[in-house]
């Protein structure tokens, strides 16, 4: 079982070197590509107002977030759901500087960029030259973004869950065959254990339909 965990945040600025911090942290758990309803995310206190554009883009005003906890309380808790599991971050460089440098000034280890996996990065492989910021990815792949009237991590996470879905390939029906050798058979003869699929329901018409049209096709081959 592969654990994989769609980050976002959401922050006072856009450069730790000038001080800026986080606001809001959006973590969505995933077993082999699957949401498994689990989930991370706290807003957090940064002691520091944000700017004007931070604001306007994620809608946190300073006010409200003076009321909750700093990063110092929920950073052991942070690094403990994370562990070795692979980041899926859209813009991983900004992401892991932000939370690393907040790392950095408690003492705590820093998170790996190897650890971490860009859909952004992605994106510009699969789509060179195209814009491949969340928003044009989610237009391009048919996502709703509905739920987005402002930035949110948490509500960035399932968007960003949904394209990276996407760009692994799409969403495939499932076919799961497990099968076993029968004690009394060669290496060729297996037995099917579990397998998944799809009824239709055919009308009657529908039979008569399809027996006309088998009756046109000339020299069929399931006649010889």
């Amino acid at each position: 079982m592969i654990r994989e965990l769609v980050l976002d945040t959401e922050t006072t600025g856009l450069n730790y070197e000038d001080g800026h911090r986080l606001v809001e942290i959006g973590i969505v758990e995933l077993n082999n590509h699957i949401q498994t309803g689990n989930y991370f995310h706290y807003y957090l206190n940064p002691e520091r107002d944000s700017d004007k554009r931070a604001e306007e883009i994620h809608g946190l005003s300073n006010s409200f977030l003076r009321k909750y906890k700093k990063f110092e309380d929920k950073a052991e808790e942070f690094h403990s759901f994370i562990k070795d599991s692979k980041l899926i971050i859209h813009n991983a460089q900004f992401d892991l500087s932000m939370l690393n440098n907040a790392f950095k000034r408690l003492g705590m280890k820093q998170i790996s960029k190897d650890q971490a996996i860009c859909t952004l990065e992605m994106a510009k492989k699969k789509f060179p030259g195209s814009k491949n910021n969340l928003n044009a990815l989610c237009r391009r792949f048919n996502i709703s973004l509905e739920s987005r009237e402002k930035h949110g991590a948490l509500t960035d996470c399932k968007l960003l869950l949904e394209v990276y879905i996407e760009l692994l390939g799409g969403k495939q029906e499932k076919l799961s065959l497990m099968v076993k050798q029968n004690e009394d058979s060669n290496l060729e003869n297996f037995t099917m254990l579990n397998y998944e699929k799809n009824l239709v329901e055919v009308s009657h018409e529908e039979e008569i339909q399809h027996q006309l049209m088998l009756k046109k096709i000339s020299n069929p081959i399931w006649s010889k």
